[in-house]
């Protein structure tokens, strides 16, 4: 008993990491390859600062790694079936009572694009 809780204690510290808009986002990103924080950041539509924020998280929990090349730093996953696994797990928003279909639709569509970039890899 001890040991599922240890865990799943760790497994849960380790979600509440990734449990983040952005952070998700950043995973897919890096599903398909990896990518510097200028990349990210036009990628994504967000502030250098905020990105290299998300990163540092995701690091500390050793879900990505960094590779330096010069002047660039280059983060990739250290587990890059991590990105689909996320994509699958987006099947959760068909399932909950009561969402909307727009939410639903939308759930769909990202996964298949998602699907795309990874095959496409």
């Amino acid at each position: 008993m001890p040991q599922r809780l240890l865990v799943s204690s760790e497994l849960a510290s380790i979600l509440s990491v990734i449990a983040h808009p952005h952070r998700i986002r950043i995973i897919e990103e890096l599903g398909a390859k990896e990518k510097d924080v200028q990349t990210l950041t036009e990628e994504l539509g967000l502030q250098q600062a905020t990105v290299s924020q998300h990163l540092s998280q995701l690091r500390s929990k050793g879900i990505v790694e960094a590779r330096r090349e010069g002047h660039h730093v280059y983060y990739s996953l250290k587990k890059p079936w991590l990105a689909g696994w996320l994509v699958e797990g987006f099947q959760l928003l068909d399932l909950q009572a009561g969402q909307s279909a727009e939410i639903v639709a939308a759930a769909k569509a990202v996964r298949k694009l998602w699907k795309v970039k990874e095959r496409g890899a």
